[in-house]
This record gives C-alpha cells, sequence and structure tokens, in this order.
C-alpha cells in the first residue's frame, strides 16, 4: 500500500486561510457579484494547480464553474458550491472567528471549508507526485442553496460522464450521506366566488373553507412509515374580512425517500377534486430533487472510501438526511455518489454555524486518498 498523504502545516495554514478569505464575502445566492467574485477566487487556484476552467455564465445566478484535468478512462468528478443561505451583513452579528477548536461564521460549514479543502487535496496530490491517472473534474455552482435550478443541467451532463461523483457538503457529524429525500414544491389555487358576508352570505363561495378541507387532505398524504413528509407550509386568501373569500393559494413542501413515493404522492396532489364542486382547483409542481436512495452504486462506493478511510485510521460511518444536495441529482442518474465529505460541524443554516478545526484536515486527506485511489 503507498504511504499515506498528511497534509503539511503550510498546506494546513493555506486551506484555512483560504476559507477565512471565502468567508469574509458574503455570498447569498441572490447576489451574483459576490458569488462571481468568489468563482474568480476558485477559477485562479485551479487554474495554479494545471487544470483548463470552463465558466459557465449566468445572468440571474452567480456564474458556476467546471476545472478539468487530463487523464485516463471516465473522470471522477468533484461537486461543490459557493453560495450560501445568508444575506449580506450577516457578518456583523455572526463574525468569522475561531474559538475553542471551532471555527465560526456564516457558510464556513456549508459549505466553504468544503471547497477550501477541495483544493487543497489537490494541491497535495500535485506537490507528492500523487496525481490520479483518471481524468478529473471539479465542478463549483452559485445556486445549490436554491435547488440548482441554472446549474442542474450542467450537473447531470458532467456526472453522465464520470466514474463517481464526491460532494463537498458537511457530513452529518462524522458521518458521510448514503441517501436523501427527494424534494419538491407544490401550489394549490382555489377560486370561489366573493360575496358580502354579512348581508348575502349564501351568494358567496369561500375559498378558504375549501381550502381547509384541501389542507386535511393533502396532509393525509403523509407516510412516517416510508419517511415521507407533507407541509403545508404557507396558505394566504381572501380580500376582507367581511367578504367570502373567492381566492385562497397554498405552498406544498413534500419529501420522500424513494421515486416510488415520489411518483405516488406527485399523482395524488395533481388529481385531488374539489369537496365543493362550485369551485375550481389549479395544483402546480414537481419533485426539483430526485432522492439519493442507497441502491447498488452508492453502497458500493461508500464501502470503497470506508475502505480508504480505514486506511487512514478513520472509521466511516453513514447516514441519510432529509435535506437535499446536488447529490440527488447525480445518484438519480445512476452514478455511484457519495456526499458529506466535506467539514465536520454543527448548526449548518442556523445561528451558530460552526466546523471543528481538526477534522477539516482528516476530510482533506481522505479526499486526497479517494481522488487518487478510485
Amino acid at each position: 500500500m503507498p504511504e499515506p498523504l498528511r497534509l503539511t502545516s503550510g498546506q494546513s495554514a493555506d486551506m484555512f486561510e483560504l476559507l477565512r478569505q471565502m468567508t469574509l464575502i458574503e455570498s447569498p445566492t441572490s447576489d451574483k457579484a459576490s458569488n462571481d467574485r468568489l468563482i474568480e477566487i476558485v477559477r485562479d487556484r485551479f487554474e495554479t494547480l494545471g487544470a483548463t476552467v470552463e465558466i459557465n455564465k449566468q445572468s440571474k445566478f452567480g456564474d458556476h464553474l467546471v476545472a478539468r484535468w487530463p487523464g485516463k478512462g471516465k473522470s471522477g468528478l468533484v461537486i461543490g458550491h459557493i453560495d450560501t443561505v445568508w444575506p449580506i451583513g450577516t457578518l456583523a452579528d455572526m463574525p468569522y472567528r475561531e474559538e475553542n477548536g471551532n471555527i465560526y461564521g456564516p457558510g464556513v460549514l456549508d459549505m466553504k471549508a468544503g471547497i477550501s479543502a477541495t483544493i487543497t487535496a489537490l494541491d497535495m496530490l500535485r506537490d507528492t507526485c500523487n496525481w490520479p491517472e483518471r481524468t478529473l473534474r471539479v465542478l463549483i455552482n452559485s445556486d445549490e442553496e436554491v435547488g440548482s435550478p441554472s446549474s442542474r443541467p450542467l450537473v447531470e451532463t458532467e456526472a453522465s460522464k464520470s466514474a463517481y461523483t464526491i460532494v463537498m457538503e458537511p457530513g452529518m457529524g462524522i458521518a458521510l450521506k448514503t441517501a436523501r429525500k427527494g424534494l419538491g414544491e407544490f401550489r394549490l389555487r382555489i377560486e370561489g366566488r366573493a360575496s358580502h358576508a354579512g348581508a348575502f352570505p349564501e351568494d358567496g363561495i369561500s375559498a378558504i373553507e375549501e381550502m381547509a378541507h384541501q389542507i386535511l387532505h393533502i396532509q393525509a398524504l403523509k407516510d412516517w412509515d416510508l419517511g415521507t413528509t407533507i407541509n403545508v407550509g404557507l396558505i394566504d386568501g381572501g380580500s376582507a374580512r367581511n367578504t367570502i373569500p373567492a381566492e385562497a393559494n397554498a405552498v406544498i413542501d413534500v419529501r420522500v425517500t424513494s421515486a416510488d413515493e415520489g411518483h405516488r404522492v406527485t399523482n395524488a396532489l395533481h388529481n385531488i377534486n374539489p369537496i365543493n364542486p362550485e369551485t375550481s382547483l389549479e395544483m402546480t409542481g414537481a419533485l426539483h430533487r430526485p432522492p439519493m436512495e442507497r441502491e447498488g452504486p452508492v453502497a458500493e462506493l461508500f464501502s470503497r472510501v470506508q475502505s480508504i478511510g480505514a486506511e487512514l485510521g478513520l472509521e466511516l460511518s453513514e447516514s441519510s438526511t432529509g435535506g437535499g444536495s446536488d447529490a440527488n441529482l447525480t445518484a438519480a442518474l445512476g452514478i455511484p455518489t457519495v456526499d458529506g465529505m466535506g467539514a465536520v460541524g454543527e448548526h449548518p443554516h442556523a445561528d451558530g454555524e460552526y466546523l471543528v478545526v481538526s477534522e477539516l484536515p482528516k476530510r482533506t486527506e481522505l479526499l486526497a486518498h479517494c481522488l487518487r485511489n478510485l
């Protein structure tokens, strides 16, 4: 077995300094300029490492990036995202800081540390003359936090040409992720008929009353045993207290663990019927991320990564989560995919987001070994 690759003190210092620099550039998905600025920083790093870099220009979102290194056979693919959920100005209340062995700040865990670790792992491979024989690609997008609407075709195209995909989202603790729920957003619009609630209530048809019946029906589609959750999370309707409401709207969050459940719920939602035949219903929406199911290719890749980790003294476990990532897209194509290879920490998308400093070098070394050996 080749000697294990270990991060030097200089490489570790550079990795954390790059993380600091990226975190100080706040990059909510909605801010194209900040995301583009970060993409250029990453581009410079990849080009220094010998990559041919393609920038996928965008008008609404930040640009996306694909870095390519030549080699043999199907490529290995690493995926990360530069956007975060945190609005500009968050650093004022949640500053970047290191304290008690943790680094805090908006986006440090999800997932600027994953990008910094990816660059550092590639640097390790180059400096130790351990560059993989396999063709290698790294894809960084700028819209993952809103479901990758503009980068999905790019993600799926690159994944379809790959032997495996590693997604640098944060782990579940130290565990990697081998299953994610599929995510969908649906919108229900109901039309009734307005009338004065006091003078002529019999002439009105309440859209809100119909919505109340439909909410109970929709929520009943959940299946706890199968992990299917339904949440009518937003509702609105009506125009005045004393007017029978002519319109009501609802936004519905759907999460499923399997493609079969996705089909069942989608079909049920698009075929609901009114309780009051004098109302009209319009349902729109679909699953925008298919489920990442722990099937053959995913399980097989995790087993290989677990073995590589064991050679480094790491006891890697696996986990599942109800949140989505670009791993949903690649796994749904049948591409061997492992997720959660990024930083270890707590509270992504929440106050107090942090990563554990001592764990990031271990994840970086694991990634370097995976790129060399897979």
